[in-house]
């Protein structure tokens, strides 16, 4: 099926109208680690888009795809973009397919970073608040990550991960397995298998990672106060932006080697198993839609301007077989 861009305006107003969710997709171009690609966030939103599709019988429209991301990983490639240009991008998106007559949009990503969710979320509530049902289903991925306290519940994943990994170890780092580690690694070998590179098989383990302190005092105090959310927000911050410090830097997180397509498969169907929970009742008006992770950073960074990318060097990252 087209892009609905790639058709004329009187074409895609009739596809739009239809009354069929639109997908309208906004990834950056990053870097994941010596043996993903660059547009794997593309690919795996993409994959998941078609698979929510194809198993809520609708016809699977696609609206564009906005190249652009805030706080990427670090390292060659990577494409920066402020936190208000990707907004800015989002809105307009949204604008046009309001205009072309979409009543229901679902803003997919596959990165996490607060921003850029703050960002797609900015796209969902103008939406919502235009009459138009609108969903970005990526939020509740990052929630169940930060709230994933026994993640027992994905032993069907981690038991399909290579026959040598440690299972014990790649549950301990689920919660944390937040970057082209095992997690987002077999999900590239089920829903884009072509561009996973054969060197993850010799890639060591991401070495283990000390938080910064102060976030976790931090959330030490909000938990005080009865702030559990926020204390969870803040020592997952103090573990993501540590990560960005190690030197040799990986670009991974976990066992990338661990991954397998069955592992993949098993991540994919849990992931559809929470968005078919949600974003058909989200565009319907019978649920609230979750928020981003963060949704005070924004303000707290004046709108992104305290944001700062940072480039890595080539001589900082982790060398493979040499």
């Amino acid at each position: 099926m087209p892009d609905l861009f790639d058709l004329s305006h009187r074409e895609a107003q009739a596809r739009a109208r239809e009354g069929a969710p639109v997908f309208l997709f906004t990834n950056p171009v990053e870097y994941h680690g010596p043996h993903l690609s660059l547009h794997n966030d593309r690919h795996l939103s993409y994959g998941l888009a078609e698979r929510l599709a194809h198993d809520e019988g609708w016809p699977f429209i696609v609206a564009g795809h906005i190249e652009m991301g805030v706080d990427p990983c670090p390292g060659p490639g990577t494409q920066f973009s402020s936190f208000l240009s990707v907004r800015k991008a989002v809105l307009e998106a949204c604008r046009a397919l309001a205009e072309l007559g979409a009543s229901k949009v679902v803003l997919m990503t596959f990165h996490g970073a607060p921003l850029h969710n703050a960002a797609l979320e900015a796209g969902a509530e103008w939406l919502r608040a235009s009459g138009v049902g609108a969903v970005a289903p990526f939020h509740i991925i990052v929630e169940k990550l930060i709230d994933l306290d026994d993640p027992s519940g994905y032993s069907a994943a981690i038991d399909a991960a290579e026959p040598d990994a440690p299972r014990d170890e790649l549950l301990r780092w689920l919660a944390r397995d937040m970057h082209a580690g095992f997690f987002e690694t077999s999900l590239a070998m089920h829903l884009a298998p072509a561009t996973v590179g054969e060197i993850r098989k010799r890639l060591p383990p991401c070495p283990d990672i000390k938080s910064i302190r102060a976030l976790e005092r931090a959330g030490a105090v909000a938990r005080r106060f009865g702030k559990e959310r926020l204390a969870r927000e803040l020592e997952f911050g103090a573990f993501a932006i540590a990560w960005t410090n190690n030197r040799p830097f990986t670009g991974y997180t976990s066992r990338p080697a661990a991954a397998t397509a069955e592992s993949g498969e098993a991540f994919t169907d849990d992931i559809i198993r929470e968005y078919r929970a949600l974003v058909p009742s989200v565009l319907a008006g019978e649920a609230v839609s979750p928020g981003p992770l963060m949704a005070w950073l924004p303000r707290l960074s004046l709108q992104g301007r305290l944001a700062v990318a940072h480039p890595i060097e080539e001589s900082a990252l982790i060398r493979v077989g040499e």
